[in-house]
This record gives structure tokens, C-alpha cells and sequence, in this order.
């Protein structure tokens, strides 16, 4: 079954190796926007990401970054990621809601705080990435903040399954992690990325383009 949409973007972050060569062969493979992650929990940078947005945006990418959340104080977090992102008009913002690396999750309600502050900074709503631990933790939550946040959902199957109800339909579907889910998977010239789906044309992907 061939992936839905723009299949045209994909998200790092310093675990892959990037080259200038590397970014071009991404944009030979169709993907024209990249997601890097920028930092975690409360004090946690990405010390590559200011380098590749210079990269990526200097070959025409479309450019966004996630912040990997953890239970620390959500202001302290969101001062964390916005002060090292530095995000741009022009530039999609994430919240990452998975399992924390630092073995406590980030309750439902830190998100919504989360969130709730970065609209209040910039005056958009955050893109939510979420899979598992998002459906979990929203399954019991009728009408909720979280709705105003376009979806990026992570589901490595045949189909974006199982997505929370407090959205109507995804933004983004990561469909796969390189390894596990649909093909295509390989990007040759540069390797085996999360990749990510639009939904949505690719000139929608452009002009709604950071989503929020």
C-alpha cells in the first residue's frame, strides 16, 4: 500500500551524520523539509542543530525542530527549547511526547502546560509528536487543549491507526523509523532517517507550511 500524501519530510537529530553531499542526496529523494531535534527535559541541547539549520535552510529546505519532553518543570523546559531553537516565522515547533529518556514521563498535564506557554511565547500552537504513550495517556481525556496542536502521529503500520480523538485527522505520519514500517525507508547517499508523511499535496505541504 503506497504511503498517503506528501511523503516529503523527514526528522534527525545528531544520531545521523550529516554532510553537505548527504542534504543534497536527501533533496534528490523528494524530501523537502526537515524536523531536527533541538534539545530535552530542562537542560539537554542538541550541540548539531544550529549548524544543520544553517545547512538545510541554505538549500532551500523547509525547517522545524521538537523539543523531547520530560516530567520537569514545563516552564523550565519551554525556556530551554525556545531560547536554544530560537524559532523563526517560518520554522514548525514540536513538542516530542514519548517515554522519557530520564525514566519519568511527562504527565498530561505538564503537556497542556507545555504547550499552553509556547503559544503564549510565540503566539502559535506547538505540532504534537506522539505514538503510543500519546494515545495512552490522552485515552481517558475528552475535550482538551491538546486539539489545537496539529497532530504528527507515529504509527509504524499499513495505516495511521488508532489516533487519539482529540483530533479529527493527522498533520504528519511518521511511517516509519528507518527500520520498521512501509518502504520507502532508504534515502540513498545518506541512509535510513525517520521518515514522514504530509497530509496533504506537496504544494499544501508548502503553503501551510509550519503547520501552526
Amino acid at each position: 500500500m503506497p504511503v498517503p500524501g506528501a511523503n516529503a519530510v523527514i526528522d534527525i537529530s545528531h544520531h545521523q551524520h550529516v554532510t553537505v553531499t548527504g542534504a543534497k542526496k536527501i533533496a534528490e529523494a523528494g524530501v523537502i523539509a526537515v524536523i531536527h531535534k533541538a534539545s530535552e527535559g530542562r537542560d539537554y541541547r542538541d550541540s548539531t542543530y544550529h549548524e544543520r539549520r544553517k545547512l538545510f535552510k541554505s538549500l532551500g529546505f523547509l525547517w522545524g525542530s521538537y523539543h523531547f519532553s520530560s516530567s520537569a518543570s514545563p516552564i523550565l523546559q519551554v525556556e530551554n527549547y525556545l531560547n536554544y531553537a530560537e524559532p523563526e516565522a517560518d520554522e514548525l515547533v514540536c513538542l516530542d511526547y514519548e517515554p522519557s529518556s530520564s525514566g519519568q514521563n511527562m504527565s498530561y498535564g505538564q503537556m497542556v502546560e507545555f504547550i499552553e506557554l509556547v503559544n503564549r511565547e510565540i503566539g502559535r500552537w506547538p505540532v504534537i509528536y506522539g505514538g503510543h504513550l500519546l494515545r495512552e495517556v490522552l485515552s481517558n481525556v475528552g475535550q482538551s487543549p491538546v486539539s489545537n496542536c496539529p497532530l504528527w502521529y507515529a504509527r509504524y503500520s499499513n495505516t495511521p491507526i488508532g489516533i487519539p480523538p482529540q483530533w479529527q485527522r493527522w498533520a504528519l505520519w511518521q511511517y516509519s523509523d528507518g527500520n520498521h514500517g512501509q518502504d520507502p525507508k532508504l534515502i540513498p547517499g545518506f541512509g535510513r532517517p525517520d521518515r514522514d508523511t504530509f497530509n496533504g499535496t506537496l504544494d499544501e505541504l508548502k503553503k501551510n507550511w509550519p503547520l501552526s
